[in-house]
């Protein structure tokens, strides 16, 4: 597969391959950071369900963006826009955290799935949308949308 692969090519590959590696092991902080805050919100503050899950994952949504940040997508850091990266991050973010949200308190309210299993269910089905949102969206490069600029000739 790589043999006939121009070298760009293959880098490319290779570091995208590895970005969305790195994504999957940054991608725990929400899944863990949600429910480890939720049990010790649950478990020994009592704190009301829908608001310790609320609090537990924009808590850990906001840990997960510097973690993505700084090391998953780090080779295109220079090259980006920080203010439109944050307000990017913030609007997939709170999208993607609210459809996680309402897929657990669906799971929980309509099939009695607890809270602590329909996180994991709704980590397993978010993986389809992050990766591609998160790389060619929220973290992507500033482009430079100009026309290239072409020779005159003179006939």
């Amino acid at each position: 597969m790589f043999k006939n692969m121009p070298q760009k090519k293959r880098t490319a590959f290779i570091q995208g391959f590895l970005e969305f590696i790195k994504l999957q092991i940054a991608g725990n902080v929400p899944v863990w950071g949600t429910l480890g805050l939720f049990a010790l919100l649950d478990q020994v503050f009592y704190a009301n369900n829908y608001w310790a899950l609320l609090v537990s994952t924009v808590a850990a949504y906001t840990l997960f963006y510097f973690i993505t940040d700084l090391w998953v997508f780090s080779r295109t850091r220079k090259s980006r826009n920080k203010t439109t990266e944050v307000w990017r991050f913030i609007v997939f973010t709170s999208f993607s955290a609210l459809l996680i949200f309402n897929i657990n308190w669906f799971l929980n309210q309509y099939f009695g799935i607890s809270l602590y299993i329909a996180q994991f269910i709704s980590a397993g089905l978010s993986i389809f949308w992050t990766f591609p949102g998160y790389k060619f969206w929220v973290f992507s490069s500033v482009k430079n949308h100009r026309k290239p600029k072409t020779k005159k000739f003179n006939r």
